[in-house]
């Protein structure tokens, strides 16, 4: 998931629903090096939730996680990286 960046237009950011333990941060980005995945793609950022929002017909609302992204940023909740 992209979340607004000042200095470059955007960031990644990993919103997961953990089945079980969650996994660390550090976890996925080994995993993602180990597939070859070049790592400007690897988020960021990591965001545990219960749920996902949803529409009616069970589509992910995107538009709204970004939202709960920037309104945390803005909060402080986490800081945006240098």
């Amino acid at each position: 998931m992209g979340y607004a960046d000042d200095r470059l237009g955007e960031r990644a950011c990993a919103v997961v629903v953990p089945v079980g333990e969650p996994p660390m941060l550090s976890d996925v980005t080994a995993h993602l090096a180990a597939q070859g995945m070049a790592k400007q793609y690897w988020p960021e950022r990591w965001e545990i939730r219960a749920e996902l929002p949803r529409t009616p017909a069970g589509k992910i609302q995107k538009f709204r996680l970004r939202e709960d992204l920037q309104r945390d940023i803005g909060r402080g909740v986490f800081d945006a990286p240098a």
